[in-house]
Order: C-alpha cells, then sequence, then structure tokens
C-alpha cells in the first residue's frame, strides 16, 4: 500500500502539470486575439475668398481690404492724381485676394464712402474726402487707365484670372481738382463700403 503512493502521487503531478500547461496555452491563446476597426477622418471645405496676409474672409466686417493713397500734395494743387489699392489687411503692395478654386467669377460693389456727391464745385467726382467740412471728390475705377468707373451700389461682375490663385483687386483712385481755389491744409479721408459676391 505505501509503494502505491509514490506512483500515485507522481501520477498526480504529471496530471496537474498536463493541466497547468493547457491552462497557460489557452490563457496565451486568449491574450494573442486582436480587434481591427476603421476611423473616419473628414473635413468639410466650404467656398470662399479671403484678402491675402488677413484672416477674415472677404466680405465680412471688419476686413481691412487697404488704402487708396492719393499722397501730399500743397492745398493750391489742381489736376489729376491717381491710387492703386494698397495694404490690404495690413499687407504691403496691391491688395490681393485668394478665393477656393470653384470660384470663378464674383461681383464687387463699392458703395458711395461717407461723403457722396459732396465737393463738385472744385472737381469732377461721385465720392469724396472730406476735412472739417471741406471736400476733396474722387472717383473709383476698374481699370488702371481710370476709363471705367464703379457705380455706387452697382455691383460689377469680375473674372477671377486664374482660379485659386491670387488675384489684385482692381480698385484705382482718381481725384481730378479743376478748381483753383486752395483748400484747407490737413488730411481728408473717406471710407468705402467694397463686397464681394461670389
Amino acid at each position: 500500500m505505501t509503494a502505491r503512493k509514490p506512483r500515485a502521487l507522481a501520477g498526480a503531478l504529471r496530471r496537474g502539470a498536463c493541466g497547468a500547461a493547457l491552462l497557460a496555452v489557452f490563457c496565451s491563446a486568449g491574450h494573442a486575439g486582436t480587434l481591427t476597426g476603421n476611423v473616419l477622418s473628414t473635413i468639410n471645405l466650404t467656398s470662399g475668398c479671403v484678402v491675402v496676409g488677413g484672416t477674415i474672409p472677404a466680405g465680412s466686417p471688419n476686413v481691412s481690404m487697404g488704402t487708396l493713397n492719393f499722397g501730399t500734395k500743397p492745398a493750391t494743387f489742381t489736376g489729376q492724381v491717381t491710387a492703386t489699392l494698397t495694404g490690404g489687411s495690413g499687407g504691403s503692395g496691391a491688395t490681393q485676394v485668394e478665393c477656393s478654386s470653384d470660384v470663378l467669377s464674383l461681383t464687387i460693389t463699392i458703395d458711395g464712402g461717407l461723403s457722396p456727391g459732396q465737393g463738385t464745385a472744385i472737381g469732377t467726382g461721385t465720392r469724396a474726402m472730406v476735412h472739417t467740412a471741406n471736400y476733396v471728390p474722387y472717383d473709383v475705377f476698374q481699370d488702371s487707365g481710370n476709363t471705367i468707373p464703379y457705380p455706387i451700389g452697382t455691383p460689377v461682375p469680375y473674372t477671377v484670372p486664374t482660379p485659386g490663385t491670387a488675384f489684385s483687386l482692381p480698385i484705382y483712385g482718381l481725384v481730378n481738382k479743376t478748381g483753383a481755389g486752395a483748400l484747407p491744409p490737413g488730411i481728408y479721408n473717406d471710407t468705402l463700403v467694397v463686397t464681394l459676391t461670389f
């Protein structure tokens, strides 16, 4: 009876070892499982235009379209002075606009400024810059030759030269002072609202 105990114990140990080994195999197989799935990444890009150098879309409030700077002249000057739109969004050089590639054309609308029709006694122009109730009339044009004006508040069609690429905003200014009288010295200003519709 006593001689059988070691064999029984050895068998039990073998069975226990076998069970432990099987358990290890099953456990290892459980840890090796994988789960594979998909993640969708998406972004929605909409049509739009922006003044180059700025972050606010063109046509939104408070966008700087630039300045028509007619320079410095003596108060007694007569004749013509021209200006090209520059400095949009605080940049240097001609104001440029860039639109998404699906924008093939747009319209440009320019209002009459703060003093439309003033100062015609001393020169021509549908808009006017003002300083202490004195006016310097001027006009804005679609071409650098100052031959095609922007009518006040009228949308003017414009074809984007190369869609998806920046282009210079075609706004040019002309002062044509015909009166010989001297004006009070000072800085004369006006503010135009420009709207791009695409």
